[in-house]
């Protein structure tokens, strides 16, 4: 709301005249009794009680407002419910609790009670305000929490459309001008789609390239997904996708599946083992989170006790430090160290996928359905914050698999482990298992350290399902590696591995070390030297790498590989995102092999990427060409959401149709524009598509419209959007509610009603925010944002005076009420 139109109603508020305590329901019930200090005639000198609107500060912190009575004498009241429900976020509940029973006792609280509690409280007479002041020890601890989600609890997210569906097509066609099959290729096409209804969504996956050999279209996948997300659970049934852990496989089977995976279903959540620690400031402070000496978090925070939680760990020791400066300038710290591993889960937190039904590998038409069963799962649960387990298990007709796996942090470093074994028929039994063990190391200087172990064993026979016969080379398998940086400009590594042979395989050791140096902000050198012996083989390889910043778009690049005698020269530049950006690639390489060229692009319009790329070769003394073929991409989309149809780029998960109200006919809408570039515009086809929305990921999504008139309302044109699984939403921008209306309210007798406050309600939807005005001392108003319909006025005077207000259908922006008169008792 305009501040300006705000101030205005303030100030007319405060010159109501009010006899006695005659205010409505406003002052109805308890009160909360504010005793005049010495400046109680400043506070109130009309000489008559005033009732207005006031904001309830906590400190600097807005609360709410409330109905404020200011007594001639300068007393001040308002509601005691409305005070509590203010305080209960951040009073200590024992101290509410006291507060209510003193209210129960006494029907009033007085500014005695208040104080007894650590509360202390005032009006400001310049700022029309009423400022609290709450002792640190007084307030109730609360939740500071350092992750993206800290408000979503309290977020109200406009709900996905009931029905919507898309289908993207991507297309490709090469040309081959030297080589073979020399000509043009059939064009081949890539569809995808989904459709969602009442929360189901049927998805399928699809090739169609006419005139190719074998079969012209390939179906390669459908199946129905529900997404059960009050106990994060996802169900589907058709051609599933299968995940796997450990030594699983992934077969390809058509059947049903139950799973969690919180990446999937709830990916704000943080999910690894945790840190909570409480600390407490005495005045509003400026806090700054440091983990491994990295800025995570700054924030500033009113005095009271807080419970620090939700850390955004890295894998590895971290180093968590807390620095709080006061508004005085005064500053304290405090340090604390976990340990952690990306592969753990927080306590009494479970991941598990579950897949049974027929073995359907792929055919030339589709899936292939069998008659045998198979089954696929895992499961993994946080047993504390320090341990988390898992057990694993594949069979088909032909044999099994099982195993478990543990992952445990210690003080020294994290442990992990898997264990296997395995029968499959005419194969026999078989087992496998591996050992790692991470440990981070963090220097003072803010640097940290990686040491990584590992030793993998197989034997002979071991095998997942569906794998045919084994193949199992090596005994064992074992390897180190450690990781630092030198300073600020290098790093170095080295790795080391040992692969012990079975019958005649060879013996396989390898030795390779790895740096880095930031020469300077536009130019860096990385390379290797490796070393590996095979049998009695000695392999010795370098790599060296140049990278040179151009500009902040683009980069030239050059590399080394003594092997093959490899060289490369990379050009790359990348020019935006959304509508407009585009992207370009080339590079030239030469080695014992030959001379090899190639060229990529890609555009991206508002309703298509488009992509082409090229590939060459030539004689290694560039003597001749011995190969060019070119190829040809597109992409685009095809979306319905709720009856509104649009083109785009390609979806990759969910999406949304803006569209433009009827008052804003022939405006372009930008989505989430950015200087040059935006996400997509709604252009001649009058809607616009965001394509690239994730599924259970807070967005906001903002629309402008640059070139509208001045003053036009776009209504709700900024969006809070956590879409589901493969959803759509419908968005419109703009509304009915743009028409100013300005006129005069005159009493009964004929004379003008000033400098009184009032607000209009719109009769057919009431549940709206009324839309506030007051007069002037002629008794002129003026109120913004109101369509066509009934209204009424309601003024603040003491006899809740009414008038009805006619805006037309297809008004003007701007219209005369001209003069009106109270409606007839």
């Amino acid at each position: 709301m305009n501040p300006l139109f705000v101030a205005g109603f303030l100030l007319a508020a405060s010159a109501i005249p009010v006899a006695g305590h005659a205010q409505g329901a406003a002052d109805a019930g308890t009160r909360v009794v504010i005793d005049p200090g010495a400046d109680g005639a400043a506070i109130n000198p009309t000489g008559r009680t005033v009732v207005l609107t006031a904001p309830l500060l906590d400190g600097q912190a807005y609360l709410g407002d409330t109905t404020l009575t200011l007594e001639p004498g300068g007393q001040a009241s308002f509601s005691a419910e409305r005070l509590l429900a203010l305080l209960t976020p951040r009073l200590s509940p024992p101290l509410i609790e006291r507060l209510r029973a003193r209210l129960a006792e006494r029907g009033t609280i007085a500014r005695a009670d208040l104080e007894g509690v650590g509360v202390g409280i005032r009006y400001d007479p310049l700022t029309l305000q009423l400022v609290m002041e709450i002792a640190p020890a007084s307030r109730a601890v609360r939740s500071v929490t350092l992750g993206e989600d800290a408000a979503r609890g309290a977020v109200n997210y406009i709900a996905p459309a009931d029905f919507s569906a898309y289908l993207n097509i991507r297309g490709s066609m090469d040309w081959v001008q030297q080589g073979s099959d020399e000509g043009l290729a059939a064009p081949i096409t890539f569809l995808d789609s989904a459709v969602r209804a009442g929360g189901v969504v049927l998805e399928s996956e699809a090739n169609w390239q006419a005139g190719a050999r074998g079969a012209d279209f390939q179906r390669r996948g459908t199946r129905f997904i529900y997404d059960d997300r009050n106990n994060l659970v996802r169900w589907a049934g058709g051609d599933l996708q299968t995940l796997a852990r450990g030594f699983q496989a992934a077969p390809e089977i058509s059947g049903l599946s139950i799973s969690r995976f919180y990446s999937l279903l709830d990916p704000q959540r943080i999910i690894r083992p945790r840190g909570n620690r409480s600390f407490r400031i005495e005045r509003r402070s400026v806090v700054e989170v440091r983990v491994n000496g990295q800025l995570v978090r700054r924030l500033e925070l009113d005095p009271g006790t807080f419970d620090l939680k939700d850390f955004p760990f890295t894998q590895g020791s971290n180093d968590v430090r807390l620095t709080i400066t006061d508004d005085a300038g005064r500053t304290e710290s405090f340090n604390f160290d976990i340990f952690l591993d990306q592969a753990q889960l927080a306590a009494g937190l479970s991941e598990f996928g579950l897949y049974a039904g027929v073995l359907a590998p792929l055919g030339r038409r589709g899936p292939v359905y069998s008659d045998d069963m198979a089954f696929s799962g895992f499961y993994r649960r946080g047993l504390s914050d320090n341990l988390t387990v898992g057990a694993n298990a594949q069979a088909d007709r032909n044999g099994w698999m099982g195993g478990a796996e543990a992952v445990i942090a210690t003080p020294i470093g994290s442990f992990g482990g898997f264990a296997s074994a395995s029968q499959v028929d005419g194969v026999g039994k078989g087992w496998a298992s591996i050992l790692t063990f991470q440990r981070t190391i963090t220097r003072r200087s803010g640097g940290a350290d990686a040491l990584s172990l590992s030793f993998e064993t197989r034997s002979r026979n071991f095998a997942p399902i569906g794998v045919g016969l084994p193949s199992n080379p090596y005994r064992y398998v074992a390897g180190a590696s450690y990781n630092g940086a030198i300073n600020d400009a290098l790093y170095a590594g080295l790795d080391a591995r040992y692969s012990r042979g079975r019958d005649n395989e060879p013996n396989v050791a390898s030795l390779r070390a790895t740096g880095g140096w930031r020469i300077s902000p536009r130019l860096n050198l990385t390379g290797d030297v490796s070393y590996e012996r095979a049998g009695r083989q000695d392999r010795v390889g370098v790599f060296v790498s140049l990278v040179f910043r151009l500009d902040r778009a683009s980069s030239l690049r050059s590399d080394y590989d003594s092997r093959n005698n490899r060289k490369r020269l990379t050009y790359q530049t990348y020019h935006g995102a959304g509508t407009g950006a585009y992207n370009f690639s080339a590079d030239v390489e030469h080695s014992d092999l030959g001379v090899a060229t190639t060229a990529n692009g890609i555009y991206y319009s508002n309703r298509a990427e488009l992509g082409f790329s090229h590939f060459g070769t030539f004689d290694r003394d560039l003597g001749g060409s011995t190969g060019q073929r070119s190829s040809l991409r597109f992409g685009t989309s095809l979306a319905v959401a709720d009856g509104s149809f649009s083109i785009g780029r390609p979806i990759q998960d969910s999406f949304a149709i803006v569209r433009a109200h009827p008052s804003l006919k022939g405006t372009d809408l930008f989505i989430d524009a950015n200087g040059r570039f935006s996400t997509a515009n709604s252009g001649a086809l009058g809607t616009a598509v965001q394509p690239s929305l994730s599924s259970y990921s807070e967005r906001n999504l903002l629309v402008t419209a640059p070139d509208a008139e001045i003053g036009t309302d776009l209504g709700e044109g900024s969006f809070r959007l956590l879409p589901a699984y493969r959803s759509g939403y419908r968005l419109t921008v703009g509304s009915d509610y743009m028409v100013s209306v300005v006129g005069r309210l005159l009493a009964t007798n004929g004379e003008p009603i000033a400098l009184v406050a009032g607000s209009a309600v719109e009769a057919a939807h009431p549940e709206r925010e009324p839309v506030p005005l007051f007069t002037n001392a002629a008794g002129r108003f003026g109120a913004m944002g109101l369509a066509p319909g009934r209204w009424r006025i309601t003024l603040s005077d003491a006899d809740r005076t009414q008038f009805e207000l006619v805006i037309p259908e297809g008004a003007d922006r701007t219209i005369a009420a001209g003069d009106l008169v109270p409606d007839a008792p």
